[in-house]
């Protein structure tokens, strides 16, 4: 296994759920404890349902919400990369300043003493960055989101869309050219700088999206389902840009998603998620081939497919609810089938499918190694 570009320790999220009054009464464990390692250079898949906290990891992992505890560690690599911005950020502003007072620029440059800045970066860990190292964090992660009109603002023009992270970051110098390059990168040209979002494809969207990410030469791409509101062949398109973006670029990429093909297709390492918690992980090769836990034979047996003799497993029962009351009669999720369980079961009935019910689920192993690699919450 090579390098943990992040390393993702007992990682917890939880929301407050209030009552009238104001008080708290349960919490809403949108991540429960995960434990991930992203290997530099590859992709890591994350998959699972929706609500079962894929996107809530994204936002915590970039700090856009604040863990409840856990650790989120970067690599040697990334804190190095991080250094290295904060020491031309710092220059560049100085380089203003003065420009502004050159009278004095002769006096004043020599003394600066950037190098000193090496003391200030001094934490590893995500949740004890100050500002001025987070905002070096975030430069070196670009982030590609589900929904690519969402995602840009449509009264901007395309070139001031992909210009915008180079105008906060102060790296002006030569913008229009960078942004050129930047659009040539995705299979854009010079002659779409001047349109609106209105004016594009999806998938061309989608394009705007990634070149805007890769803006500021990050180390790590985000990718929050990038291609689920594309069609099947604009998709390809995207996937297979990507895979030529990392190979050029030599970037990681933390994929989310719920299309098992997909994630077959793009990841190298994949982890499936239920209810906050990480319940599978392996290589992508070996959980296709070996799935441990029930939820993931599940998830796989609904992937598309055209052998019919494959077996199909289904999932009955409700999605139990991720509230966990502090009045500790309510605190637990049962463990006992319910009655629509029962119901849905008769339903079946001498029907030869093959069936988990949800509340089965609910019983919570610890991870434990079942192979090379491999890691299920399984007995």
């Amino acid at each position: 296994m090579s390098e943990a570009i992040i390393s993702i320790k007992d990682l917890r999220k939880h929301f407050p759920v209030k009552n009238i009054w104001g008080t708290d009464i349960a919490l809403v464990k949108a991540l429960d404890g995960v434990n991930l390692k992203i290997e530099s250079g590859k992709t890591f898949g994350i998959v699972g349902e929706s609500g079962c906290g894929k996107t809530t990891l994204m936002r915590t992992l970039l700090r856009l919400v604040e863990p409840t505890s856990g650790s989120v560690v970067v690599s040697d690599e990334l804190h190095s990369a991080m250094l290295s911005q904060m020491r031309e950020t710092f220059t560049f502003t100085i380089s203003r300043i003065l420009s502004k007072l050159s009278k004095y620029a002769s006096i004043l440059l020599p003394g600066v003493g950037y190098n000193n800045l090496a003391e200030n970066l001094e934490h590893a860990a995500l949740n004890e960055f100050n500002r001025e190292e987070l905002r070096a964090f975030r430069r070196q992660i670009g982030v590609v989101f589900q929904d690519p009109m969402g995602a840009l603002n449509p009264r901007m023009l395309i070139k001031d869309i992909v210009s915008e992270p180079l105008i906060i970051h102060g790296k002006t110098e030569n913008m229009r050219d960078r942004v050129i390059e930047l659009l040539n990168n995705v299979g854009l040209g010079e002659e779409h700088l001047y349109r609106y979002p209105h004016e594009f494809s999806g998938g061309q969207r989608q394009r705007i999206v990634i070149a805007r990410a890769l803006a500021l030469d990050p180390k790590i791409l985000v990718l929050d389902e990038p291609t689920s509101a594309l069609d099947v062949s604009v998709q390809a398109q995207i996937l297979n840009l990507l895979n030529d973006l990392q190979e050029k670029y030599n970037l990681t990429y933390i994929f989310i998603s719920h299309d098992l093909s997909v994630i077959e297709y793009m990841c190298d390492r994949l982890a499936v998620m239920y209810l906050g918690k990480v319940v599978e992980e392996a290589d992508t090769e070996e959980l296709f081939s070996n799935p441990q836990h029930p939820y993931t034979k599940a998830l796989l047996s609904a992937t598309p497919n055209f052998d019919k003799d494959k077996e199909k497993i289904m999932i009955l029962g409700d999605v139990p609810s991720p509230i966990t009351y502090l009045d500790e009669s309510k605190a637990k999720l049962a463990t006992e089938m319910t009655e629509q369980e029962h119901l849905e079961i008769e339903a079946i009935k001498g029907k030869g499918i093959d069936f988990i019910v949800r509340s089965s689920l609910n019983e919570v192993f610890p991870l434990k190694e079942v192979a090379n690699d491999h890691y299920a919450r399984v007995k």
